[in-house]
């Protein structure tokens, strides 16, 4: 009886595991990237702009983005809010002060976009899966 030998399948399945693994990891950070736009775009929307004119720093509104993505424990994700310049501000909004009343704006605009966000990341998956 005559035996054939492959050699090199074990690398050839290494490459391949690597390829879809790199690829479905690329997929999956687009996806939540662009998930994350409708509800930035709510939290803008919900904001009432305030008529100081901030030379030296952003308007908390204006400074509004979805962050990269950040993969901690295995788990990846993305921040949905303003960077660490205008951050404060939006914590006196969303919760109030002694002296002015709350005005929600960023778990109103999560539960007004969520849906539109997990139907996001549907359509880009499937797009990605059929290259």
């Amino acid at each position: 009886m005559s035996g054939i030998e492959l050699q090199g399948i074990d690398a050839m399945m290494r490459e391949i595991r690597q390829r879809l693994t790199s690829g479905v990891d690329r997929i999956e950070s687009r996806a939540l990237r662009l998930a994350g736009e409708p509800i930035a775009e709510e939290m803008k929307e919900n904001v009432k702009r305030s008529e100081v004119n901030y030379v030296r720093s952003r308007h908390y509104v204006d400074d509004i983005r979805v962050s990269r993505v950040v993969r901690r424990e295995g788990v990846k994700y993305v921040l949905i809010g303003a960077t660490k310049a205008t951050s404060w501000r939006g914590h006196w909004l969303e919760w109030g002060t002694s002296r002015t009343a709350a005005q929600p704006h960023v778990e109103p605009a999560y539960h007004a976009r969520k849906g539109q966000a997990l139907q996001i990341m549907a359509e880009e998956f499937q797009r990605g899966l059929r290259r």
